[in-house]
């Protein structure tokens, strides 16, 4: 069977698309799967007034390991005043337990906070969880 060039060229081309495509979803898949880490958050009083010490547990959504090494910022919002308050996001630092980070947080008032776990590593992901915040008044 002979072939015009155009046919040739088109089906080559057809091949190299079809070779990239395949490749970039290769690459792309180990990402698709990644997922930020399931976090539970506790907080308590850190004897000045509206100031908590975060203790956050981070394990892995499909495993449940712990998971070490990640590097996030812990931040808050009051969602019945959006945008009222403007909490400055402080570093998480890892703990001696598998799996937990520490964080300290100035509020600036009790009630129910959107406590926000912005990831870096282990995936780029935003957490956020509720949280009630209260008893540290003074």
């Amino acid at each position: 069977m002979i072939l015009s060039y155009s046919t040739a060229a088109r089906r080559s081309l057809r091949r190299a698309c079809t070779l990239a495509t395949l490749v970039v979803l290769a690459t792309a898949l180990p990402a698709a799967h990644a997922a930020a880490p399931d976090a539970r958050i506790a907080c308590k009083p850190a004897g000045t007034a509206y100031a908590y010490d975060c203790a956050i547990d981070l394990a892995d959504p499909h495993t449940r390991a712990p998971v070490d090494g990640a590097r996030f910022t812990v931040t808050a919002d009051m969602p019945s005043m959006p945008m009222a308050h403007n909490i400055t996001p402080v570093d998480a630092t890892p703990d001696s337990q598998p799996g937990r980070y520490r964080a300290r947080l100035a509020l600036e008032m009790d009630g129910v906070w959107l406590v926000k776990l912005t990831f870096s590593v282990p995936v780029r992901d935003r957490v956020v969880r509720r949280v009630r915040f209260q008893g540290s008044a003074g």
